[in-house]
């Protein structure tokens, strides 16, 4: 299975989403237009939370999901410097996930802390401090996230990548 995730997209979308060859769609907030949003449902798994600037959208702040068999939590906002949101870290342990899932930065990262692998796909709509829109791919296998791709929209050239090691 493949996962496309992408998050700050502020109401502009520079991918064509009917080229993705994707089973599943995440979008972690500041999605930014109702009417873009339905964009979003031409996936019939498709999960969202509502950033900072969707106080008009009927999003959850966050969500623990299943896709396959890896359960992970979506927020926009994960944390503030250094350390996760005191939220976020009880709702973390309460979903107990293998993936978590944010944006609000608009820098793309992924890292593993212990058995959490931890993504942002950068922001979409805005180039923001690292000069680049980003989204990630995702590809799954049952119960194993087989690899993690971040890539630059405009050379699609990958920035950041996990595989995993079994």
């Amino acid at each position: 299975m493949r996962v496309l995730v992408v998050s700050d997209t502020h109401g502009t979308l520079p991918i064509d989403l009917s080229n993705f060859d994707v089973d599943a769609v995440i979008h972690a907030g500041d999605i930014g237009d109702n009417c873009f949003l339905s964009e979003f449902y031409m996936f019939d798994k498709f999960y969202a939370v509502a950033g900072n600037t969707d106080y008009y959208l009927d999003l959850p702040e966050n969500l623990c999901g299943e896709i396959e068999e890896i359960k992970f939590y979506l927020v926009h906002n994960l944390s503030a410097p250094h350390r996760i949101i005191s939220s976020n870290h009880s709702k973390i342990s309460e979903c107990a996930p293998n993936l978590v899932v944010f944006g609000h930065t608009h820098t793309p990262l992924i890292e593993k802390k212990e058995n959490t692998i931890f993504l942002n796909p950068g922001s979409l709509g805005k180039k923001g401090l690292t000069g680049y829109r980003s989204y990630a791919i995702i590809e799954i296998d049952g119960s194993d996230i087989k690899k993690i791709e971040i890539i630059d929209v405009k050379n699609q050239s990958i920035i950041k990548t996990y595989e995993n090691e079994n």
